[in-house]
């Protein structure tokens, strides 16, 4: 908008007052919405550091144009819609876009992506003097933020490459195992998150090369595990549901796996069990893709399938435990 310039917000009813505000205050005005109640996350909108936002709500306050309900947040008045409002330039600061003596002893702090309670755990200072500098900060484009909904989780410097996490993608790769892949459902419960939150991280996370896929089931890449907003939970996702767990299974799949190939009366020999009941197995084996064979003759040897090597490896694990 144009310095000077008369302003009517939208359903502006006719009148003969013009208010004159400045620009920073008519910006702090028009950030309000639905999402933009709270001082904080007006003056990140507006990139404004909190005391400048708070002098701008304050004088709108006192112009009737806001109003504050119980729960501290800030919503417009009916004057505010509907009264003219000639813009002006705000008063230059000096030293105005320079971090400070506190931002740079926060940027000196912030090697890597961090929390705010890290950084006033670092530092020394309470989380609310975090907050008053990272707001400072990002106006003046020293940092950038990692979580829309909850801008001040994690913070960066401005030209530190890392992915930030959202607070749900930093749960889902807390929670994600690193010794077995599993399924988006046990992911979501110990994640203690609803399915699109979970789907939505998960899919992030993917994308980012944070974790890997394997066969429709997820685990932890190592790629995740270095990133610095990664801290195991001790609520890590269960493993699936095996497709088989009998240890007669494990038995045959165990012979498998050592010898490489073998056929079924092989099989039938080293365990005593008939014929027919060690054929009945493997075909059961086949349909659950354990098992393949090597040959059309029926006296073709059969070996394991990766996705019987992966069920066998997970077997005795568990059974390790």
């Amino acid at each position: 908008m144009a310095d000077h310039s008369v302003r009517k917000a939208p359903l502006v009813a006719q009148s003969d007052d013009v208010v004159v505000l400045t620009t920073s205050e008519l910006a702090c005005f028009q950030a309000l919405g639905h999402d933009t109640t709270r001082k904080t996350r007006i003056a990140i909108a507006t990139k404004l550091d909190l005391p400048k936002t708070s002098a701008a709500l304050e004088k709108l306050e006192r112009l009737g144009f806001i109003r504050r309900d119980e729960t501290r947040r800030w919503h417009p008045t009916k004057r505010g819609r509907t009264c003219a409002v000639r813009a002006v330039p705000d008063r230059k600061r000096r030293n105005h876009g320079t971090p400070g003596r506190g931002g740079e002893r926060l940027l000196q702090a912030l090697e890597h992506p961090m929390r705010c309670d890290q950084l006033a755990a670092r530092l020394g200072i309470t989380k609310q003097r975090v907050y008053q500098l990272a707001v400072k900060l990002y106006a003046h484009g020293f940092i950038r933020l990692g979580d829309e909904s909850k801008p001040l989780h994690v913070i960066a410097r401005r030209n530190d490459p890392t992915v930030l996490l959202s607070y749900e993608q930093e749960h889902v790769l807390a929670v994600m195992p690193q010794e077995f892949a599993t399924t988006l459902s046990k992911i979501r419960v110990a994640a203690n998150l609803s399915e699109e939150l979970a789907e939505a991280a998960t899919r992030r996370l993917l994308v980012a090369g944070l974790i890997e896929e394997i066969g429709g089931l997820y685990r932890i890449a190592a790629s995740g595990l270095a990133h610095p907003q990664y801290i195991r939970s001790s609520r890590c996702a269960a493993p699936p549901r095996l497709p088989v767990e009998s240890e007669r299974v494990l038995t045959v799949l165990s012979h498998l796996s050592t010898a490489g190939e073998l056929r079924i009366r092989d099989i039938s020999g080293m365990l005593g069990l008939p014929l027919a009941s060690i054929n009945a197995l493997f075909q059961y084996l086949k349909r659950k893709s354990l098992v393949e064979k090597q040959g059309r003759s029926l006296q073709a040897p059969y070996t394991l399938t990766e996705q019987g090597s992966q069920a066998l490896a997970e077997m005795i694990r568990r059974r390790a435990r």
